[in-house]
């Protein structure tokens, strides 16, 4: 990079399975060759900025969207902490319960990323989560993968917390669906932020369709006001690519792989010229 060049973030917001609607805008970054000088990712966004973080290719990370998208990696269900929901008998639920075993989430991304820490990666790459104990948000930006990406995306009561060096951790969702705000603390010069928009179910008949509005609803509020502040706080650009859906997709939904992708390709595609632009101008 010259010295006049832009350094670049990238901020990936919480979307689960729609966050790999980002993977048309890293092909477009390799083909420019743009590179980012961090990522910064929110749940399933920490997902796929691990993976572009670890050094992987737009195409390597999309061949393995089904290994990251399979649907037995929420099989297990955790009875006790189901039957304590409810007050049954020998049912439990603590800090750290949830309705899903997160044993085969962890195996997956210890799989793919070894015992790789985030201070080897490539490129700079930072996840948003939250405390348990304080509801206070924070990056995490060094030690293990795994456990990292994890805890960016323990969407509790569903996940359970993760415990880390002695404090545990749940969704950065909670604290900020769309970290913008650390991109500009980090003195990100263009920052590129994808926010992937899921609808309000507008009749929900069910307990995940009720849940699922109510976190949408907290999302969408953070993600307005932080944007906001990020932006009469940033020096240069902010440039902010809105994917919008449809419909709600589930995480195990890999059939719908094509589609949010293609969301994502025509997303980014109304946005080049205004990353060109934001580059050119600063240089």
């Amino acid at each position: 990079m010259a010295k006049n060049d832009p350094k670049i973030g990238v901020v990936l917001a919480s979307g689960n399975i729609k966050a790999f609607s980002a993977i048309p805008l890293f092909e477009f970054l390799e083909t420019e060759q743009i590179k980012p000088d961090s990522l910064i990712g929110c749940s399933g966004g920490s997902i796929v900025a691990a993976a572009f973080g670890s050094g992987m290719s737009a195409a390597e990370v999309q061949s393995k969207t089904h290994q990251f998208l399979d649907k037995r990696l929420f099989a297990k269900r955790d009875l006790r902490s189901l039957m304590g929901m409810y007050n049954l008998p020998f049912g439990r639920f603590n800090k750290t319960s949830g309705f899903i075993k997160p044993d085969r989430i962890l195996n997956l991304y210890h799989d793919v990323f070894g015992d790789r820490k985030l201070e080897d990666f490539p490129t700079r790459t930072l996840f948003q989560v939250t405390e348990y104990d304080t509801g206070l948000g924070k990056i995490i930006d060094h030690g293990p993968v795994a456990e990292a990406i994890y805890a960016s995306g323990a969407i509790f009561p569903i996940l359970p917390p993760i415990e880390i060096d002695g404090t545990y951790y749940v969704d950065g969702f909670f604290t900020s669906s769309l970290p913008v705000m650390e991109a500009v603390k980090r003195r990100m010069d263009v920052i590129i932020a994808l926010v992937f928009e899921d609808p309000i179910h507008p009749a929900p008949r069910s307990f995940l369709s009720c849940f699922n509005n109510i976190y949408k609803m907290q999302s969408a509020a953070l993600t307005r006001y932080q944007t906001a502040m990020a932006i009469d706080l940033h020096d240069h650009e902010i440039i902010v690519i809105k994917v919008p859906f449809s419909r709600t997709i589930k995480m195990w939904e890999t059939d719908a792989v094509p589609n949010i992708i293609e969301v994502g390709r025509k997303a980014v595609e109304a946005k080049k010229r205004e990353i060109f632009s934001a580059i050119e101008t600063f240089s």
